[in-house]
This record gives C-alpha cells, sequence and structure tokens, in this order.
C-alpha cells in the first residue's frame, strides 16, 4: 500500500506538490502513521498561481510559510469525498479551520 507522497508521485500530476513537500521537510510526517486526507493541488492548479510565486516559497528563507500552507491543504483524519460533503468545516492540520462550500453535490473552491 502507497502512502501519500508515493501515490502523489505514481499519479504524475503533482510533482510541484512532491518538491514542495520535500522543501518543507514533510516528507516523513506525510509518510508517517496518519491517518491523513490531502486536498492536493495538482500541478495545474499551481500554474495558475502568480509567476514565481512557487519559486519564492521553495526557498530556504520561506520554509515556515511552506510549511503552514501546505499543512493547510492536510487533514489528520482519514476522509472520503462523501464525508467532506456533509461538512461545513474542517481543522487542518496547521489548526486552522476551511470552509466547505458545496455546490451541486460537490465541495468547491
Amino acid at each position: 500500500e502507497k502512502d501519500i507522497v508515493d501515490a502523489a508521485v505514481a499519479a504524475g500530476d503533482f510533482g510541484t506538490l512532491v518538491t514542495a513537500v520535500k522543501a518543507a521537510g514533510l516528507v516523513d510526517t506525510l509518510k508517517g502513521k496518519g491517518p491523513f486526507t490531502v486536498f492536493a493541488p495538482t500541478d495545474k492548479a499551481f500554474e495558475k498561481l502568480p509567476k514565481g510565486t512557487v519559486e519564492n516559497l521553495l526557498k530556504p528563507e520561506n520554509k515556515d510559510t511552506l510549511i503552514d500552507i501546505l499543512t493547510y491543504h492536510v487533514v489528520a483524519d482519514d476522509l472520503m469525498a462523501s464525508d467532506v460533503v456533509e461538512m461545513e468545516r474542517i481543522k487542518m492540520l496547521n489548526g486552522d479551520f476551511a470552509d466547505i462550500e458545496i455546490k451541486g453535490g460537490k465541495a468547491i473552491d
């Protein structure tokens, strides 16, 4: 059974995310016991950010900011999409809460 990091690498659409996870030093955390659910942005999602954003976040001096952003996309629970659409808020790994908006039976961003 693959862990989150291995699954992201194998999927092929999460190269930027994997690079960011490595730069943030979160590989061992996400390969850890968990459970974890990751709301994983694809490479296409990263491409929508303003030019230079990702490169800036990958700099060592921005590691704390990168960790905060990445852990905002992780929940310390084993959730399925059917669980998420029943929620209004969810506590993220960084301690912040994300509001869940549902439209047409699907969570939207």
